[in-house]
């Protein structure tokens, strides 16, 4: 006896195919008999709620065309508006903390802040540089006063 699904042997008496897992019994086709009315009137008969059916809603309706607007803080900043930026950040303590606000503001203007980050950037790289070469400059000077010291001895 062979499967008629893999054609691996079967052993004698089989039910199932141990490769594939299918059944080796014929399928038996069952008829339905049809149903006869044993009710003695219909109007006594309450009738029977129809079967269950999944219904799927229709899909959606394509998006009608509309127009994109940009969000207000993306639109590029103007001529007078950068010169006003620059103004307003040449003065000390207001220009630090505008660029702060500009910088990690949420509605703020995205060249604006982009304009900010990046001044906040080179202001960290200008303090990290300016100690740097403080430190080499000072040190110079150290090492001529100290060898003119021993000079004049």
């Amino acid at each position: 006896m062979f499967c008629g699904n893999c054609g691996t042997k079967l052993p004698e008496g089989a039910k199932f195919c141990g490769s594939c897992g299918t059944s080796t019994e014929p399928a038996q086709h069952v008829n339905p008999e049809p149903q006869v009315n044993t009710a003695p009137n219909q109007s006594q008969q309450q009738a029977a709620p129809p079967p269950y059916q999944q219904g799927y809603a229709p899909p959606p309706p394509p998006p009608q065309a509309t127009t994109y607007y940009a969000p207000s803080n993306t639109e590029p900043l103007r001529v007078g508006q950068y010169i006003l930026m620059f103004i307003l950040l040449s003065i000390p303590i207001v220009g630090f903390i505008l660029t702060l606000v500009w910088a990690f503001g949420g509605s703020v203007n995205l060249n604006k802040k982009n304009y900010a980050r990046a001044v906040l950037i080179l202001a960290v790289i200008g303090i990290v540089l300016s100690i740097l070469f403080g430190a080499a400059i000072l040190s110079a000077i150290l090492g001529m006063l100290n060898s003119l010291s021993y000079s004049l001895y």
